[in-house]
């Protein structure tokens, strides 16, 4: 009986990380926006009572069954744009995640209430918007990435001196969402099935040669039917896979590592993206590509973050040593730069270090001055090792290893981060434009030199102010 327990507690409740659901409360808001923001001159006409449904004919239009929506109360077209500019503003506070939990349960009834009040402009994207919408209203857990997080981690490093740790979650609602693909792709999978124009290769010709869902000119889509056949094919194979996620976990141990869970879900997961990143950009079919792809974010595991990380920094880093950034804890501009340096460390490769305690300095920067570190932040990046000759006091002859590090300060330090810091990889080549080095040193500078209007350097109420920078996010 205690086994019994054991393994429910752990089919439902076992802790996973929240990043994946942080992630795709970020892109579900993100589409939704996007898609109803394309409707921004036709809302009076879909939802209101002056639009194409007048009132007379709402009984025989809508379903009566299992229905709610805030437009059985809200009919006129003034007071129909007032809810899409709430519903707007609710799904960008979504994607900022400023109260997450209350902007994301608004952003989902109002959605909800758009969709239910006309059937007539919906199409399959938006039942997997609604889909997701209901999953992280009733997710124990959806603030990751969020600024309601990031005030908790700035309070948590005020008040103690540490980041808190990372965001985790029962793994229950993505259990509940893993459900959801599985019945979409089967039922898919099963209409496709019954008819025959996947099993001759002319479906996806068909698809492309659609008047309404064509993208590009029938020249082109000529040139890629030829591949229908494969494709077809591909297709059916594809959603059936998702068959695979059901196996129970008892014949696990006895299955090839190609054929175990964690490398089926990887699989299918790339296969989604190929498949629906190329209807996306292949057909126009409204939401629907994009509304998977968001859902997909909310299938990854720990072991997805912590196996993409660690593949990006053998491929692309020196894993040897981390990245020392040299900073000023006195002093409050630069333990929230140094914060927001820690919060997008998503590859873990920065170690802070306050100059102002001796120890550390003394370990990781005896060369550099305390005035050069007083005025701009320094950093030291693991380089090579140069090799030299030298001689003990007794003659004896042995290879001393001497600069295994370059040194940055000040802008350019900056820059040299912003390689390591995923979310500042698309400004990292701008920063090498002819005329912005100068212009971010001398800025760089300035704000250096006023960041403490305080005697000594450094102001006298903050000296105490030394942070325990062993945490990450």
């Amino acid at each position: 009986m205690k086994n019994l327990f054991t393994m429910i507690d752990r089919f439902f409740f076992r802790r996973i990380s929240a990043s994946g659901f942080g992630l795709m409360r970020i892109a579900w808001a993100g589409t939704a926006l996007t898609f109803l923001l394309l409707q921004w001159g036709d809302v009076p006409f879909f939802y209101s009572n002056q639009g194409i449904i007048p009132p007379e004919l709402y009984d025989s239009s809508f379903r009566s069954d299992f229905r709610f929506t805030v437009f059985n109360y809200i009919e006129n077209p003034q007071a129909v744009f007032a809810v899409y500019f709430l519903t707007l503003a609710a799904l960008a506070a979504t994607v900022v995640g400023w109260k997450t939990r209350l902007s994301t349960t608004v952003a989902t009834v109002l959605l909800f209430s758009f969709h239910e009040r006309n059937l007539l402009p919906l199409g399959g994207g938006d039942t997997v918007l609604r889909n997701l919408g209901f999953l992280l209203m009733i997710a124990p857990q959806i603030s990751a990435f969020s600024l309601d997080r990031v005030r908790r981690q700035w309070r948590s490093w005020e008040e103690t001196k540490t980041l808190l740790p990372s965001l985790t979650m029962p793994i229950w609602p993505w259990r509940l969402l893993l459900w959801q693909f599985i019945i979409i792709y089967i039922a898919s999978g099963l209409d496709k099935a019954s008819g025959m124009m996947w099993w001759n290769g002319t479906a996806v010709a068909s698809a492309l040669h659609h008047d309404h869902f064509a993208r590009w000119p029938m020249p082109v889509m000529d040139i890629i039917s030829a591949a229908s056949p494969v494709l077809s094919y591909a297709t059916i194979v594809f959603e059936f896979g998702w068959l695979l996620m059901l196996m129970p976990r008892w014949i696990i141990p006895g299955l090839p590592q190609l054929i175990r869970p964690n490398a089926v879900r990887r699989a299918l997961l790339f296969g989604g993206v190929l498949f629906h990143g190329s209807i996306f950009l292949l057909m126009d079919v409204g939401s629907f590509s994009v509304a998977m792809l968001a859902g997909y974010l909310g299938l990854l595991l720990d072991e997805d973050f912590i196996d993409l990380r660690d593949w990006i920094n053998r491929k692309f880093a020196n894993r040897k040593s981390e990245i020392v950034v040299l900073y000023d804890a006195s002093c409050r501009l630069c333990r929230r730069s140094m914060f927001v340096m820690l919060l997008l460390d998503h590859l873990h490769r920065l170690k802070p270090v306050n100059f102002r305690d001796t120890k550390l300095r003394k370990e990781h920067a005896p060369d550099i001055t305390l005035k050069d570190l007083d005025r701009s932040m320094h950093i030291r990046l693991p380089g090579e090792c140069i090799k030299h000759k030298a001689k003990s006091k007794k003659g004896d002859s042995f290879m001393h290893f001497a600069f295994c590090f370059q040194t940055l300060n000040g802008f350019d330090a900056f820059r040299a981060l912003a390689w390591h810091l995923p979310t500042l990889w698309l400004i990292a080549p701008f920063l090498y434009v002819p005329g912005i080095p100068p212009l971010g040193r001398i800025a760089y500078a300035r704000i250096a030199a006023s960041r403490n209007r305080c005697a000594d350097g450094f102001c006298e109420h903050e000296k105490n102010w030394l942070p325990r920078l062993d945490s990450n996010q």
